[in-house]
């Protein structure tokens, strides 16, 4: 798989994360955790309490990944997941 498809598969994880957290009853205080674990990169997305951190894991809160569109309702922020996941390293 090319960079760029990573990268998009990324995104796609992400947005997916946050399209759940919009479409559930969410916590203000949940985050994502991504890091990498032997060579895989890993999403976690619960309350920061429950997440255990690692040397390369980035936290994100998850309401900051989450903007309001034309007609006021919440959609996933996909500019700041894009720049979020190039954000990431991938060797090919």
């Amino acid at each position: 798989m090319s960079k760029i498809q990573n990268i998009r598969a990324l995104e796609q994880r992400i947005n997916d994360i946050v399209e759940d957290y919009i479409n559930e009853q969410y916590n203000e205080e949940d985050v994502l955790s991504i890091s990498r674990h032997c060579g895989k990169i890993i999403l976690i997305a619960d309350s920061k309490e429950k997440i255990t951190l690692s040397k390369s894991a980035e936290i994100h809160p998850l309401c900051e990944l989450v903007r309001t569109d034309d007609d006021g309702m919440p959609e996933a922020d996909i500019d700041k997941i894009t720049q979020i996941a190039n954000n990431w390293l991938f060797l090919t």
